[in-house]
């Protein structure tokens, strides 16, 4: 029995389907159901979007001009509210529209790379996985960022497969695009241009495509870095953050890791000598920030052997996440029922499972499946690259969490379905070879 005879659907795309009815429904129960969230990100990005939406500035208070976050996600979010009027309860909608864009994205490069049903069962996998659909009812940007990083991901597969200057070029757009939405993909976006140099014959072509792909990649990016330099006088290529992401990053208490109580944060933005902060995200002015800089990179090179552990450590925060919903410094289970408390057992129970089972699963079954698929390296390079471009991003120059990994775990959700796949057709073969053994002949 191979990989595709043992679905009970009989056809990829009716696995597809069901999938897709299913996560929808849970969606919809979750946008219908689920307690708000109020958080501060969820506020700033909503206020960019309706001042850029009504006032056609990119600005908190509608008089001085910000540099927070990445233009794509507000601007998006402003074209949604010109056309319905300023409604946040609506936003999720959007969400559900982008993770649609992801499963199909994330089929169509698993089918490039192996096969339809691969690819089935990745979207699958992806649509279904309950941290894309709990996270819905947040104005945030993961959903955008996981769609965007989808087709950056698919655009880099095809072109690497059959290379042009036409697909080249959409690499590159889909990059400056991604970069417009979170500044950390520079990392990874940088990191890709080792692919222009794999299996290419002529160094004329190799040169050709790394200028096409960086300038294509420019276009998109160079204006809105000349708008941050104009206005601030500062270079800001896309946001401002960088600063405190070294401050928290070089905190040896916190480890720069969300979630944390929020008296520890305090503690933080304290010392730094910033408080009181006026508003939510006032450390991320532009002023604010350089500070912030100065005295992030003045602590890691006081203590660098320090800030190396420290970065080690935040590794595994971002992947599987720190221990903030697990236990507290008065017992060990605190973290675990005070989540209950707030969020039920049922999240409770599934974050638990998550953190100690789920990804820890999907990172093991990937790297088994790049060592069974390691013939294949070069075809499956940007799977591997996309994660470690991601996580070198975010663990330097930002405050990272749990949710940061969302936008890379599909590729570690299709590497474990090909190992699936992989080990069910061996085995396929090994029953086939036992029920039919060759005969010797006399």
């Amino acid at each position: 029995m191979s990989w595709s005879d043992s679905s009970i659907i009989g056809k990829p795309h009716r696995l597809l389907l069901s999938a897709m009815v299913a996560g929808l429904f849970a969606r919809t129960w979750v946008i219908l159901h689920a307690p708000g969230h109020a958080f501060a990100v969820d506020q700033l990005v909503d206020t960019l979007a309706w001042n850029l939406a009504t006032l056609h500035q990119f600005t908190l208070d509608g008089v001085n001009p910000a540099a927070h976050v990445g233009p794509l996600y507000p601007l998006v979010l402003a074209v949604f509210y010109t056309f319905v009027g300023h409604r946040p309860e609506w936003v999720p909608t959007l969400h559900v529209l982008f993770d649609l864009g992801t499963a199909w994205c994330m089929y169509r490069v698993a089918t490039a790379l192996w096969s339809s049903w691969i690819g089935a069962w990745t979207a699958v996998l992806v649509f279904l996985y309950p941290a894309y659909w709990t996270y819905d009812p947040r104005i945030r940007s993961e959903a955008l960022l996981t769609l965007l990083m989808s087709v950056w991901l698919w655009a880099t597969v095809v072109w690497g497969q059959r290379p042009s200057s036409r697909r080249c070029a959409f690499v590159g757009f889909a990059a400056g695009l991604t970069i417009l939405c979170k500044p950390v993909v520079l990392v990874l976006a940088l990191l890709l241009t080792g692919l222009l140099w794999i299996d290419r014959d002529r160094l004329s072509e190799k040169i050709g495509y790394a200028i096409l792909y960086g300038a294509t990649c420019a276009v998109l990016v160079l204006p809105w870095s000349l708008r941050n330099y104009y206005v601030f006088h500062h270079v800001i290529p896309v946001s401002a953050g960088i600063g405190a992401g070294l401050w928290m990053g070089s905190d040896p208490i916190s480890r720069g890791s969300w979630p944390m109580p929020p008296d520890q944060e305090q503690a933080i933005w304290e010392s730094a000598g910033i408080t009181p902060l006026p508003y939510a995200h006032a450390m991320y002015d532009v002023q604010t920030d350089r500070l912030l800089r100065e005295k992030g990179l003045s602590r890691i090179a006081a203590d660098p052997i320090r800030y190396v552990g420290l970065t080690f450590t935040r590794v595994w925060d971002f992947w599987i996440g720190n221990s903030f919903y697990l236990v507290n410094e008065k017992e060990l289970t605190g973290g675990l029922r005070a989540d209950a408390a707030e969020r039920g057992w049922a999240v409770t129970i599934y974050g638990l499972l998550k953190r100690l089972l789920l990804v820890p699963s999907f990172i093991v079954l990937a790297i088994c499946s790049a060592w069974v698929h390691r013939k294949r390296w070069r075809d499956l390079l940007p799977l591997y690259l996309f994660p470690i471009g991601l996580t070198a991003g975010y663990i330097p120059f930002t405050v990272e969490a749990g949710r940061y990994a969302l936008p890379v775990l599909p590729c570690l959700m299709m590497l474990s379905v090909a190992l699936v796949a992989h080990c069910q057709t061996v085995r396929s073969l090994h029953l086939q070879g036992q029920a039919f053994p060759q005969t010797r002949t006399l």
